[in-house]
This record gives structure tokens, sequence and C-alpha cells, in this order.
């Protein structure tokens, strides 16, 4: 996982040294879960933030990357008890639960602008790893697990300027598929992003 940060950082500081044209967007990420990721968490949570960077090639193209971080929280009652075997001793546990996934998306990017004027829609993909803690606190138990998965994100957005230098809204919505690596599932998250963002 370090390796794959390590990259998306020196890719973002060369695209700062850039002088070529580029976005550069903090949005504010909010996710729903689906599938097995839904089974775990399946209300809406509030709490992501994404950063965009990307270097245009051409008028319609650009490449880039995205780093971002996604807290998704669920308490839930009435759930069947859950089996544990410890020191040979067995037995089920139940209560109250505390379902926890922190999501941590690295991924390289590619996007394609349509021609509409001041206002930019675009579609992309990201391609990259997704680093996935997963937790589940019954009582003074906590059930946990990680795993480091490949990625792949489709989106479509928009860029709305807002007319004071080259700001604006960037809006977005995207689809988070990482496979199942170690005691996890394949992850499934849609999110809606709302950012800052300038495009020179």
């Amino acid at each position: 996982m370090k390796k794959i940060f390590i990259t998306a950082f020196l890719l973002i500081g060369l695209m700062f040294n850039s002088n070529a044209q580029s976005f550069w967007a903090l949005n504010w990420d909010i996710t729903k879960g689906t599938g097995e990721t839904s089974d775990f968490i399946g209300n809406v949570n509030f709490r992501g933030l994404s950063f965009d960077g990307r270097i245009f090639v051409n008028d319609d193209i650009s490449v880039g990357g995205q780093v971002g971080w996604k807290t998704m929280y669920e308490k839930l009652t009435d759930l069947p008890p859950i089996e544990i075997e410890e020191d040979g001793i067995s037995g089920d546990i139940s209560g109250t639960q505390m379902h926890y996934l922190n999501i941590f998306p690295a991924l390289v990017t590619s996007h394609y602008y349509f021609d509409s004027g001041n206002v930019r829609p675009y579609i992309g993909l990201g391609l990259g790893g997704v680093w996935v803690e997963q937790r589940n606190e019954i009582g003074l138990r906590s059930f946990y697990a990680d795993s480091f998965a490949f990625g792949v994100q489709p989106e479509i957005g928009v860029f709305v300027p807002l007319g004071l230098n080259s700001s604006g809204i960037n809006l977005a919505a995207k689809y988070l598929y990482g496979t199942s690596a170690g005691d996890l599932d394949s992850l499934g998250i849609f999110t809606f992003s709302i950012g800052f963002a300038f495009m020179n």
C-alpha cells in the first residue's frame, strides 16, 4: 500500500510543477454501500473526503490521480448471534453491533471532457489500489480485518465555473469496486462528490 500512496503523491507533485492546463478539486464524499458492503453497512454515510489532480494532454483528455478517505458507520440491533471460538472453547455472542469501514483509495485516473462552453461535463475511469479496514464491535469484543485490493472506479461529473478566476464547483457520481482480498469480501460503494475546484 505504501508504494501506491508514494506513487500517487509523486504524480501529484509532478502535476504541481507542470505549466500545462490542469484541474484540481477537494471533494466532500457522500457514500452508500452496495452488494456485500451494503450487507455490512447499509445506510448512507456523509464522512468522506477526496482530492483530485489532473493534467490535460489535450483540450478534451486529462490524466491524473485521486486519493481519498471514506468512513462508514452503522449501529445495528436484533442481529443473530456471532459464533466465536477461543482456546478450544466455543460459544455465541450477541448484542448491539457497531459496524465500521475505513476506505482509502489511491487511483490513477483518466477523464474525457465534453465541449459545452464554460461548463465542462466529463466521464472518467480510475484504476489502482484500495486499502479497507473493517471493524465490528459487540460489547467489549471487537472483530477486525483489513485488506489491500485492486480497485476500479468509473465516474461521471461536471465542472461548473463560478466566474472567479478559474474556480468552480465539481459535481461527480462514482462507483468504486474493490476485489475481495484477505478475510474481506469485495467492496462496492456509490459516491456522490461535491467539491471546490480549479480548472485553468
